[in-house]
């Protein structure tokens, strides 16, 4: 796939950083200094431009619009190298032979559930992009998408980080099976697939193993779960904190939980952020198919990207469900103290101020 690589090497390294893409060598160790885990202070970006997990057009355009709103530039003033992939499009997958001698036997696979084929290449693409990028120790960025993407994005850190724990941050469970799903649209399934739950093949997933422990996965923001995945949820005995958990405790009480759940200081473990836009309140975030009222708020959903990188185990993130079509149409309005970097409609903007925080952006 194509890249845009932002390099700077020599003895007037600092100089010619700021001077050629703007990389702030001097933010480095401030900026940066939580990383322990990323050797060469670099990112990598991967856009994945599905929508066919859910029923609604745009998602798939969530890429384009999040670089348009500033989101290298952003990146790199925070001292990072940026090695962009380019986007993994419908266009540019090839069915495989796999994929047309699969069986057709209902009792090996699910035949209930929607485009699996294309969510399935995908998901494979995304899948070799990011094992490639994290056995090179370096940052991994994914950009939705739907939420669908996250198979391919956790199965591909799994080959590098075995220990890996995940924080998924959702007002959904996204844990349905294909026998309770209520609208066989995959974005709501990809968690229960990773852990093994599904009881058939998907066509189209045949390169899968699940891998993820039940054990290594936190959920941050629930609000919105189907009865039948409360029931999976608890008889399988998921971590989670609702927004009933973040009222009690408050959001740094929980993170601190979240935190001491998965063991982040084992010298192996490694940690993932799947962050949702949704959730974050509808209020918020008009730009996403799936808005659900009471949600995360704006210093919530900041808080949490800034204490997972205080964890010092943190090596990707990916953030989905933008949906630009469904945004509001007028630029956002630029506040004293917002970054002149980042522009465009409210949601877009938002969710490139999330990566910032999560990329170890500071307020002081």
């Amino acid at each position: 796939s194509r890249r845009r690589h932002t390099r700077c090497s020599g003895v007037s390294w600092a100089r010619r950083c700021v001077q050629e893409t703007g990389i702030n060598a001097e933010y480095m160790g401030k900026y940066l200094k939580h990383f322990k885990r990323i050797k060469a202070n670099k990112i990598e970006i991967v856009g994945t431009c599905l929508h066919e997990g859910q029923n609604l057009s745009g998602t798939e355009l969530g890429p384009t619009y999040l670089r348009k709103a500033g989101l290298i530039k952003v990146l790199q003033s925070l001292g990072w190298r940026v090695d962009d992939h380019g986007d993994i499009t419908n266009k540019l997958l090839e069915r495989s032979s796999e994929d047309d001698e699969s069986s057709t036997d209902d009792d090996i696979l699910y035949y209930n559930l929607k485009h699996t084929d294309i969510i399935g290449r995908t998901c494979h693409a995304l899948h070799k992009q990011v094992k490639e990028i994290s056995q090179s120790e370096n940052f991994t960025l994914v950009l939705g998408g739907d939420h669908g993407i996250a198979t391919g994005t956790i199965s591909g850190l799994l080959e590098t980080y075995q220990n890996l724990k995940v924080i998924w941050v959702d007002a959904h469970g996204d844990c349905n099976i294909p026998e309770t799903s209520p609208s066989g649209n995959y974005h709501g399934m990809p968690v229960a697939h990773l852990l093994g739950w599904f009881k058939k093949g998907v066509k189209g997933f045949e390169w899968l193993e699940p891998k993820l422990k039940p054990e290594n996965i936190v959920y941050i923001g629930l609000r919105d779960i189907d009865e039948k995945e409360k029931d999976l949820i608890n008889e399988n005995n998921i971590k989670y904190f609702s927004m009933h958990h973040i009222d009690k405790y408050g959001i740094g009480g929980v993170m601190e939980q979240a935190v001491q759940y998965l063991g982040l200081d084992a010298e192996d473990a490694a940690l993932h952020l799947s962050f949702d836009i949704d959730a974050l309140d509808e209020k918020f975030v008009l730009g996403t198919g799936t808005r659900s009222r009471g949600g995360l708020t704006y210093r919530e959903a900041h808080y949490i990207c800034r204490r997972v990188v205080e964890t010092q185990k943190l090596v990707s993130m990916e953030l989905v469900e933008v949906n630009p079509l469904l945004d509001l149409l007028n630029q956002r309005e630029m506040l004293h103290g917002d970054d002149k970097n980042i522009v465009g409609t409210e949601t877009v903007c938002l969710a490139v101020e999330l990566i910032k925080s999560a990329v170890g952006h500071t307020l002081v």
